[in-house]
């Protein structure tokens, strides 16, 4: 059985992943509703990702997440 953590950071790879080819940048917001996820935990859980290498992000008012490798 795996941690409510890592189901929530798989949904959100998935949905990373299916924009990976149009190079969108996604917010946390967007990942959170296509999801049904809780914000304050996928904020913690993308840092992780991003920390590890798995993401990138980008600041400021068109900022967010994108998958750093296909």
């Amino acid at each position: 059985m795996i941690s409510k953590k890592a189901k929530y950071a798989l949904k959100a790879l998935r949905v990373l992943s299916k924009h990976y080819d149009s190079s969108t940048i996604l917010t946390i917001g967007d990942i959170a509703t296509e999801e049904n996820l809780p914000k304050r935990f996928l904020e913690a859980i993308l840092l992780e990702l991003r920390k590890d290498g798995i993401l990138e992000s980008t600041q400021g008012k068109h900022g967010g997440y994108f998958l750093k490798v296909p």
